[in-house]
């Protein structure tokens, strides 16, 4: 497997983050700004990169991004707006990676809470949060546009508290060793 790590989002990341959000979400329109996301102040975006078998190529910020998370952030809130990784690239923890990386840099900007909203079929994206300490707290009623589905909201509350932060350390470790 190659391997990967994940960075802030850069304006020469754009193209290549919109196409992964068509591919994650062909359904939904319009597509994201990300250029006026990268500068907002209350915004963050993050990328998962992968670097190709053989890629001795040692730059930190090189290789092919295949995943994004987007987050933001109000008051003592961290709302996670979207999370996709590629198809190719499902079910080898990126994902687990972002959300990680995700609820750290809320953590780093005073979060206490994080928020999401995740479609009702989504169950594989629904156990992941799950296994992050989300609770669903209420649906939204016709959320999702193409086809009006309900979404879930979920919450994970007190992140700054030892017990939540030693319970990501876990995760972290987890994330590593898989």
């Amino acid at each position: 497997m190659p391997e990967c790590f994940i960075r802030p989002m850069r304006l020469a990341d754009i193209d290549a983050v919109a196409r992964l959000e068509q591919e994650a979400f062909p359904t939904q329109a319009p597509g994201t700004s990300f250029a006026r996301e990268l500068r907002n102040p209350l915004a963050s975006y993050l990328v998962a990169c992968c670097r190709r078998d053989g890629d001795g190529n040692s730059d930190a910020h090189d290789g092919d991004i295949v995943g994004y998370a987007g987050l933001w952030f109000v008051l003592d809130e961290a709302h996670l707006t979207a999370i996709a990784v590629q198809e190719a690239h499902r079910r080898r923890g990126i994902g687990h990676r972002l959300l990680t990386a995700a609820l750290e840099l809320a953590l780093e900007k005073g979060a206490t809470l994080m928020t999401l909203e995740v479609r009702i079929s989504n169950q594989e994206a629904q156990a992941l949060y799950e296994k992050f300490g989300f609770a669903r707290v209420g649906v939204r009623r016709g959320y999702y546009s193409d086809n009006h589905e309900d979404a879930y909201l979920m919450t994970v509350e007190h992140i700054e508290s030892t017990e939540y932060r030693s319970k990501l350390e876990t995760l972290r470790a987890e994330a590593r060793s898989g």
